[in-house]
C-alpha cells in the first residue's frame, strides 16, 4: 500500500504531465478559443482529491516573531463529552529554526498543513508544522465504532497565548437521527458549512458517539 506522502507525490506529478499535455492541445487546437479551459481547475483538482478520499486543511496560526513559545500538537478521543485519552504527537518552537543553504534562519511559525487520507477504518494524516513533517500518522477508528467518520475544521482563535489549547481538526462519527418531518430514519454529521467553534459549544458534539480532535497546545 502507498503511503500518503507517496501516493501525493505521484498525484502532482500526474497533474503536472496532464496540465502541460492539455495546454499544448490547446495551442494547437484551431476550434480552441480560450486555452486556458483547458488546463486543470481548481474545482478539478478538488474533484480528484473527493475521489481519493483526500482532504487539505491548512490552518494560517501566524504566530508573532516575539512570542517564545513551545507549539504541541496533541490529540484527544472523546466518547460524547467524555474525554479518554490525550497523547501528544510532536512539538516545535515558535519561532524555529531552519537552515537554507547552511544558512541556519529563525522562523515564526505562520500555518500547520494537515493533509487527511480515509481508508476504510483508518486516517492517515500528513502534518507539516514549523521544522517538522509527519508522513502517515494514523488514526485507526476501533471496531467498537461502527458509524463512518469524517473531517471537519475548526474556527481559529483571534489571538494566542500561553496556556491555551486550540482545536484545529475534528474526526468525528456520523449518528443517528430522523428526518424532520420525523418519518426517516437518517444517518447525521456536522450539518453546518462553518467551521466549528473552538469552545466546542456545537450540538453535534453532544450526539456523536466517538470522535478524535487534532490540535494545539501552547507552552
Amino acid at each position: 500500500m502507498k503511503t500518503l506522502y507517496s501516493l501525493l507525490k505521484f498525484l502532482l506529478l500526474g497533474i503536472l504531465i496532464f496540465s502541460l499535455t492539455s495546454s499544448v492541445k490547446g495551442q494547437n487546437n484551431k476550434d480552441t478559443k480560450d486555452t486556458m479551459s483547458d488546463l486543470i481547475s481548481q474545482d478539478d483538482l478538488k474533484a480528484v482529491l473527493e475521489i481519493l478520499n483526500i482532504e487539505l486543511f491548512k490552518f494560517n496560526v501566524n504566530f508573532s516573531s516575539d512570542q517564545k513559545c513551545k507549539v504541541m500538537l496533541y490529540q484527544e478521543e472523546y466518547e460524547k463529552r467524555n474525554k479518554l485519552r490525550e497523547v501528544t504527537i510532536w512539538g516545535t518552537n515558535n519561532p524555529y529554526r531552519a537552515t537554507v543553504d547552511g544558512t541556519v534562519t529563525e522562523n515564526p511559525l505562520n500555518f500547520i498543513r494537515i493533509i487527511s487520507k480515509k481508508e476504510s477504518s483508518t486516517f492517515l494524516l500528513n502534518i507539516n508544522m514549523g521544522e517538522f513533517r509527519l508522513n502517515d500518522y494514523k488514526i485507526k477508528i476501533d471496531s467498537t465504532y461502527k458509524k463512518p467518520h469524517a473531517c471537519k475544521s475548526f474556527k481559529l482563535p483571534e489571538d494566542y497565548n500561553i496556556g491555551n489549547k486550540i482545536p484545529l481538526l475534528l474526526i468525528g462519527s456520523f449518528w443517528d437521527s430522523t428526518s424532520k418531518d420525523g418519518k426517516m430514519k437518517i444517518e447525521r454529521f456536522c450539518s453546518s458549512n462553518a467551521d466549528l467553534l473552538g469552545n466546542l459549544s456545537d450540538k453535534a458534539f453532544d450526539e456523536m458517539p466517538h470522535y478524535y480532535i487534532i490540535g494545539i497546545r501552547i507552552e
